[in-house]
């Protein structure tokens, strides 16, 4: 089997892009909370909670909590870390859903049933999340469900 080696410069990237992502959709990333909602085709609300955990001068920490809101079923929720690095102007998954920091590579097969690449797919997750949400999504405040549909 071909040993999995990272590449730093697509990742590099990735990250960059998700900056830049997260920088439109936040502006200056001065609030301390920042809410979005839209409806998905089955006509369930998602909410987007960005809280800002830790703030300093070359380094912002955000929690992303998105949580399906689904009828009968309980909430779903999917929680992301975010490290921005506004000197490099880069922004990287650190954490998934309560979990403990990711790793660059893991070795397969391990007790948290992560893959591989699984710091770079989270990276990737976070890029697509974010694209829909400045697409589709609206600040909380801003929304109003469209009950047409």
């Amino acid at each position: 089997m071909k040993r999995y080696i990272p590449d730093i410069a697509k990742h590099g990237a990735l990250c960059e892009a998700n900056f830049v992502r997260l920088q439109r959709l936040l502006q200056d990333f001065a609030k301390p909370s920042y809410q979005f909602s839209w409806l998905d085709q089955h006509h369930n609300r998602i909410d987007v909670q960005i809280d800002v955990l830790e703030r300093f001068k070359y380094t912002t920490t955000l929690k992303l909590i998105k949580t399906l809101h689904t009828v009968p079923k309980p909430m779903n929720s999917v929680e992301l870390t975010v490290r921005l690095y506004s000197d490099a102007r880069m922004a990287e998954v650190v954490e998934l859903s309560q979990g403990k920091q990711l790793a660059g590579v893991y070795r397969y097969p391990n007790d948290q049933m992560y893959q591989i690449d699984e710091k770079e797919q989270a990276n990737h997750y976070l890029a697509e999340w974010l694209s829909h949400l400045l697409t589709h999504g609206a600040t909380r405040d801003e929304w109003v469900p469209d009950s047409s549909r």
